[in-house]
């Protein structure tokens, strides 16, 4: 049993109970669950319940009486306040936009969204508020009220407890290694949730960047600077030789090329990053297991450097590529092969101890890893040309999430393994976006530039 199940076992099942019942209370009574979702009390309580703490059914009981009490409460805050609910102090602390999703959710389902609002986080917290000050009847609301509760309430207890009392079977499984399994599902998890919310919120991100720009300390910095920033804003005109392709191609190749200079002179020096080299080393290790290795060392022949040459052909091939896509590709893991190695044979940096690592270490020096480097300037490559041909926005963002998760995985299957240091795989990283962004510039540049001679 585990530390964390150990310490939910010592809590006072009341104050388990007294969870399940205040947050979802709190959550639309006032509006706390913009913050805290409310189904985050009732699944602790009933993951408690599936360890054998607290019974499920007095969990599911709280959560209900705690969901309709806190959305009758909202209800009588909405229709007390009238108009006034959404431009008082609190509306304009919640904030319009949110405000206008809700309502358009209300306008859209009429009675039915106090229902369907349950299920729905934004909608959970505000509807009710909505709903009273639209003045639709108390009686009407409670009976979609109720419903609604006592269906998402019992659900999510149920969810809670099956996922507590499976605990310990996904332990016995895994070992040892169920927190790398619990952390490689939440950096996916974590990294498609945002890649969702870009894709569909172009226009807030866009006005997210403007809104850094007005702050006073970056207005500063732009005025005390105006005439190099109009010159590098000339630079982002597409229509320039020296245009925005160019100019983002550059500001990537002068990030990645002093990332990699960073880790390569610790490397060199042996301070800084390279002191938690061993220490990460020595965690991975410790948190090994048969069952999650066996899944591991397969993965590793898909992200390792023969693998990246696979998907860089098949990649290239499916997106329907002309033989200068396929040469692209290819010249993505060689480019990066080359550099890869040429620095090891430089650096001649000795890997990890052969007791650490269940795969043959690489020859000539592990750093940088040479399977991380093919590996992340094929997949970046390939994002930019299926993203190029993308007809949509959110086709776009996907491929990048697919080349960024890709990467991330060949570097997390290299350091579990044991095969290379920590820094190694940052290297591995840093060259091969360096390489990606030198590839990728260099030759768009020259196909413009061949262009405009072609057309003169």
């Amino acid at each position: 049993m585990g530390n964390w199940e150990q310490w939910l076992l010592t809590v006072p099942v009341g104050v388990i109970y007294s969870v399940a019942l205040l947050l979802p209370f709190l959550e639309s009574a006032v509006f706390v669950g913009l913050v805290v979702p409310g189904e985050t009390g009732l699944l602790v309580a009933g993951a408690v319940a599936g360890l054998g703490h607290a019974d499920p059914f007095a969990v599911a009981a709280c959560g209900i009486v705690g969901a309709v009490a806190g959305d009758s409460v909202g209800f009588l805050v909405g229709r007390r306040l009238g108009p006034r609910l959404t431009t008082g102090r609190m509306g304009r602390l919640i904030g319009s936009a949110r405000w206008e999703r809700a309502e358009g959710f209300v306008g859209r389902y009429g009675g039915h969204a106090v229902f369907l609002g349950r299920w729905v986080g934004f909608a959970r917290a505000l509807v009710p508020a909505l709903a009273g000050a639209g003045g639709l009847g108390y009686r009407r609301f409670l009976v979609w009220n109720a419903l609604g509760g006592a269906v998402w309430a019992t659900s999510v207890t149920l969810i809670g407890y099956l996922a507590g009392n499976s605990w310990q079977h996904v332990e016995r499984i895994f070992g040892a290694a169920v927190i790398l399994v619990l952390l490689a599902g939440a950096v996916v998890l974590f990294s498609v949730v945002l890649a969702k919310w870009i894709a569909r919120h172009p226009d807030r991100v866009r006005r997210w960047a403007e809104r850094q720009a007005g702050r006073p300390s970056v207005r500063a910095v732009l005025a005390r600077y105006d005439r190099q920033v109009r010159w590098l804003g000339r630079r982002f005109e597409p229509h320039t030789v020296l245009g925005l392709q160019l100019t983002a191609g550059i500001a990537f190749i002068v990030a990645g090329g002093w990332f990699f200079g960073a880790v390569l002179q610790d490397v060199i020096v042996g301070e800084e990053a390279v002191r938690v080299d061993r220490p990460i080393l020595d965690w991975l290790v410790t948190h090994r297991d048969a069952a999650l290795t066996s899944i591991v060392v397969p993965l590793h022949g898909l992200t390792g450097v023969w693998g990246s040459l696979g998907v860089a052909v098949v990649g290239a091939l499916l997106t329907r590529a002309r033989r200068r896509d396929l040469v692209l590709a290819l010249a993505a893991w060689g480019g990066a092969a080359g550099s890869a190695l040429l620095v090891a044979a430089l650096v001649r940096r000795v890997g990890p101890p052969s007791a650490s690592a269940l795969v043959a270490p690489p020859t000539g020096g592990s750093f940088p890893a040479l399977e991380i480097a093919t590996t992340t300037a094929v997949a970046g490559v390939l994002a930019c040309l299926a993203s190029g041909r993308a007809r949509s926005w959110v086709r776009a963002v996907t491929c990048w999430t697919v080349a960024v998760l890709w990467a991330g995985a060949a570097g997390a299957v290299a350091a579990y393994l044991g095969a290379v240091w920590a820094t190694d795989v940052l290297g591995g990283w840093a060259l091969g976006a360096l390489w990606c962004a030198t590839l990728v510039t260099s030759t768009t540049q020259w196909e413009h530039l061949s262009a405009a001679a072609r057309t003169n």
